[in-house]
């Protein structure tokens, strides 16, 4: 297989043939897209005039790439000075249709990226540089109300970020002041008390995946990518604004989901118990899958997976087990996640033709969804031999996250059940010390290993 690296560095060396051909420091195929170019040829190609506008793909996939090269500040200063040339080079354009043509066009750039990578606009210099680029050319008042539309839009987004980031620190106080630990008890208690509907809490986790999920923009996924190697991506809790990172309190969610399910099968000490919570567990992540909640499927799934659960061979063997093998497979990576891929393809495509949007409900697998997005960043140079930018690279990366950005806008209607919610989202759970500890209590240690190490737990407390 040729890779993309070797296409475009054929293309440059081959720009006799009829296939492609070399334009203002471009390279172009046949159909005229773009295969590489310099950093000011492809941002130049961006810029629109009264005649020519580029496409919604390759604007996404310019000013999605583009930032490890240029930042949205100094491409907001280029674009905005390119489209006052443009606009001032020819006196067509200060005509009432020149200026409409050219608004039409200055405004599908705009959209385009204050729709989709809002958070480029957090600054006040980006956002008044944005209204000098609408100003330029609406000039009645049908373009100012299309103007007035898309700044509502851009402040709606910006909006919902501030009031979640306020939330998030909200959240991690309380939990942070709930030093209380898990408590076992011989009777019945936990999620399964207050709730034994499986659909109903999947529901809930539902909600509380799409807000996180929706909050995490594009462009600190880029960044995220070309800053840090696979293993650090979402360790850092602030990222570079010094705000709460999304990606890394996302993949904290995750972790806390996987020991929530394992605390709350741990503090049943009857093993009847134990068994009832075990099952529900198993139900929940159906449900999740059913839902097209892959990432608390997943999280379910690895929290009784975890060693503290799955040595309880006692619990284990009056669990209907093929329920979890079912969706163990899901979490199997073997064939590179074969399993996984084919259900989340699968629900792709109901997404694509269901009317409702408890249908289109797409939450993949967020950790390895960053490790596939990490692998097609890195898997091509982005940058070529001849010092031109890889476009071919810059659109297979954009493909993928055009596809996020259609999950995490889809809006979940399920009923919200505030009591739920609450215990999903403060309730105490434990570390893995704690946890062996419960574990130990449940069904005590068998193996001189396992004695061992619980003495060494006592031992530590």
């Amino acid at each position: 297989m040729i890779s993309l690296t070797q296409q475009v560095s054929a293309v440059r060396l081959d720009t006799h043939k009829s296939d492609t051909f070399e334009q203002n420091d471009l390279v172009l195929d046949n159909s005229g897209a773009v295969l590489s170019g310099s950093r000011d040829a492809l941002i130049r190609r961006l810029v629109p005039t009264r005649d020519f506008c580029p496409d919604e793909s390759y604007i996404f996939a310019l000013l999605v790439n583009i930032r490890t090269f240029i930042s949205p500040h100094e491409l907001m200063q280029k674009i905005v000075q390119y489209c006052m040339f443009a606009q001032n080079a020819d006196s067509h354009n200060f005509a009432k249709e020149g200026r409409g043509r050219m608004f039409a066009h200055i405004l599908r750039l705009c959209s385009e990226w204050a729709t989709n990578i809002p958070y480029d606009f957090k600054t006040e210099y980006m956002r008044t540089r944005l209204n000098e680029l609408l100003r330029l050319c609406a000039v009645d008042k049908t373009y100012q109300q299309k103007t007035t539309d898309l700044q509502a839009v851009l402040r709606s987004s910006l909006n919902k970020l501030d009031r979640y980031e306020k939330a998030v620190a909200n959240l991690q106080k309380a939990l942070s002041d709930n030093t209380n630990l898990p408590e076992q008890s011989d009777s019945m208690n936990g999620l399964f008390l207050m709730c034994n509907d499986a659909k109903i809490v999947a529901q809930q986790l539902t909600h509380i995946e799409m807000e996180r999920f929706s909050m995490v923009g594009v462009d600190e996924i880029v960044q995220s990518l070309a800053s840090d190697p696979l293993s650090e991506i979402g360790r850092h809790s602030k990222n570079k604004e010094g705000t709460i990172s999304s990606i890394s309190f996302y993949i904290e969610w995750f972790n806390r989901l996987s020991a929530f399910a394992a605390i709350e099968v741990l503090k049943q000490t009857k093993k009847r118990n134990r068994v009832a919570v075990f099952e529900f567990m198993i139900d929940i992540a159906k449900e999740c899958c059913e839902i097209g909640n892959f990432n608390s499927m997943m999280a379910i799934v690895a929290g009784l997976s975890l060693p503290a659960v799955s040595r309880l061979k006692k619990t284990w063997c009056r669990v209907e087990k093929a329920k979890l093998e079912i969706l163990q497979h899901q979490l199997d990576p073997s064939g590179n996640f074969l399993s996984y891929r084919a259900t989340i393809k699968a629900a792709q495509w109901r997404a694509d033709s269901a009317r409702g949007n408890q249908q289109k409900i797409v939450i993949p697998f967020f950790v390895l969804l960053l490790k596939d997005l990490f692998l097609i960043y890195h898997g091509h140079p982005r940058i070529l031999p001849n010092a031109h930018l890889n476009f071919m690279a810059f659109n297979q990366l954009a493909e993928q996250l055009r596809d996020v950005i259609q999950w995490k806008s889809t809006i979940c209607t399920f009923e919200k059940n505030p009591q739920v919610l609450q215990y999903l989202l403060i309730t105490a759970v434990s570390g893995e010390k704690d946890s062996m500890l419960m574990s130990f209590e449940c069904e005590p240690p068998e193996s001189s290993s396992e004695r061992d190490q619980y003495k060494k737990l006592k031992g530590g407390k």
